[in-house]
């Protein structure tokens, strides 16, 4: 079985785009990809089925959504056949209308949000912030689209689900449908008319939704067929560090994996982080989920995913298919991966510049000869290898690891003087986070230490992310054997602290000296007791 898998197409209409006669290029540049993507899917002759795993539109304004209706219907017509979902940039629970990107002037309040909003009668210039109070009403009008609601997109979007399915659960607007007789597909939309399943101010599924899902695991099992499903959101976090600048409301409830696995699904594909990745959970019952994330077609990395599924074996063949570049698109890079790469260190160089006091500058100047000094014994790299990255500049390895994020399969491994330098840094992190008693790091970091966040952004130590074939169901074994990097650093603060607390307080040299150590001790047996675990991920 063979199929398509994209994910965040963002489309935006065209009445959006040239609406009020400006448009940005980046805007311009998402447009034609999804029509370029979309064009050459038509002819490609070894896909005849296309998923897609939310965030059809930017912001959820009816016009988007109808035109990409449009343009899926084309695709259909062709012979495709097409299964989407949407998600949180698609719907509005209860808004009226939708800004449409900047707005000229900064407002207090956002009245067009609301479901009674009339538009012909607002005044908006007593909204705006003082700092545009002086302008003219005409000036204050902002740019606003009608919304989708969740309703609205279940009627446009039915062709390409709901038209198609054996089974469906209207309250969380899912449905599933049979690509083969053996093959069928939930389809997991994380928007629902009853939210009792809101728990954990997660968009998780609702509880009639849960139930649902197992109903039709059965059903497959009892007509021999075998069943995955898509959603939005991951189900695993690609990385830790994706995690901890997420949310939960974007990440979900890790329950929610472990439930789906015990119910018996073995294969997720979503999508949301804009992310190449493959990742596995197991719940305390032993059973695993393979969780494929697919980027976004007009974000870096700009690709989707090629699927060849062998149910009976469990086996799954994946590839990432660049975006193609046209003719049309005012790009200057040899390729769209490229303008990406270029348009996201470019931001973040800007951005890093621009802080004040000189702040940029220092920040951009620091490389990793000024912190070497700090890992030299925990790193244990050789002076060759140390000569070969001595005037990196921290800024562009760490961009480097903010791409392996997002387009996996990270080129730093072990036995690269990178990996090597990082893997000391965060050591040394570690010992100091470990040994001070005052600040709750490990809590904000829920559970894992920096050497166990900056690992999997350096390489990739499990399947493939990208060009894979593999077993889904077990846990895969890792590629390259963990390597121990400690430092003893944060005894080193520590005793920098004692000495200045015996200098500086004013109270009995004993009692000074005392203090922090005790607090230590204080802190480790808290530690023990109620240790913060990671997820098994």
């Amino acid at each position: 079985m063979r199929f398509a898998v994209l994910s965040d197409t963002h489309y935006i209409s065209e009445s959006t785009l040239y609406g009020a006669g400006e448009h940005s290029p980046r805007d311009v540049l998402r447009r034609e990809i999804n029509r370029k993507v979309f064009d050459d899917l038509k002819k490609r002759t070894d896909i005849d089925t296309i998923l897609i795993t939310g965030d059809l539109t930017d912001a959820g304004d009816l016009d988007s959504h109808r035109e990409f209706a449009a343009i899926l219907r084309d695709v259909q017509q062709s012979g495709k056949r097409v299964f989407v979902l949407t998600a949180t940039h698609d719907f509005h629970f209860s808004r009226a209308w939708v800004s449409v990107h900047d707005q000229p002037v900064h407002y207090r309040k956002r009245p067009w949000e609301t479901p009674w909003f009339d538009p012909e009668n607002a005044v908006y210039r007593p909204l705006v912030t003082e700092e545009f109070a002086d302008l003219p009403e005409a000036d204050c009008v902002p740019r606003i689209k009608r919304a989708a609601t969740p309703d609205d997109l279940w009627e446009i979007y039915r062709a390409f689900g709901r038209d198609q399915a054996f089974s469906s659960c209207d309250s969380a607007y899912s449905y599933a449908v049979k690509l083969t007789d053996t093959v069928w597909c939930l389809m997991l939309n994380n928007n629902f008319r009853d939210f009792d399943g809101n728990y954990d101010a997660s968009p998780t599924y609702s509880p009639a939704c849960f139930r649902w899902i197992e109903s039709i695991v059965k059903q497959a099992k009892t007509e021999g067929a075998f069943v995955f499903a898509c959603t939005h959101h991951p189900l695993v976090p690609p990385v830790p560090a994706y995690k901890l600048g997420g949310t939960p409301r974007n990440m979900r409830n890790p329950t929610v994996c472990h439930m789906l696995a015990d119910i018996g699904l073995s294969l997720v594909f979503s999508g949301h982080t804009h992310f190449a990745d493959v990742a596995f959970g197991s719940s305390d019952g032993g059973s695993v989920l393979c969780n494929v994330t697919t980027p976004s077609i007009c974000f870096l990395p700009p690709a989707w995913r090629l699927v060849e599924l062998e149910p009976e074996t469990h086996r799954l063949r994946l590839r990432t298919v660049a975006c193609e570049k046209s003719d049309a698109m005012q790009v200057e890079e040899d390729s769209l991966y490229t303008h990406f790469i270029r348009q996201f260190v470019d931001d973040q160089e800007r951005k890093i510049g621009a802080m004040p006091h000189g702040l940029g500058k220092l920040v951009l100047g620091v490389r990793v000869k000024h912190l070497y000094p700090l890992c030299k014994a925990a790193s244990g790299l050789t002076k060759q290898e140390y000569a070969q990255i001595a005037d990196h500049r921290l800024f562009d390895i760490i961009m480097d690891l903010a791409i392996n994020m997002q387009t996996g399969d990270g080129r730093y491994t072990p036995d690269t003087p990178v990996c090597k330098f990082m893997m000391g840094l965060a050591a040394v992190a570690d010992s100091v986070i470990a040994a001070q008693p005052l600040l709750p790091i490990e809590k904000k970091l829920q559970g894992y230490t920096v050497s166990q966040i900056i690992e999997p952004m350096l390489y990739n130590n499990g399947v493939p992310d990208n060009d894979a074939d593999f077993v889904f169901d077990r846990l895969p074994d890792a590629r390259y054997p963990a390597r121990d990097y400690r430092s003893r650093a944060g005894d080193a603060v520590m005793a920098v602290l004692i000495a200045a607390a015996l200098l500086l307080s004013p109270l009995s040299p004993v009692a000074a000296s005392l203090a922090l150590p005790v607090m230590t001790l204080l802190k480790k047996k808290k530690i023990r007791r109620s240790p913060i675990l990671p997820e098994r991920y």
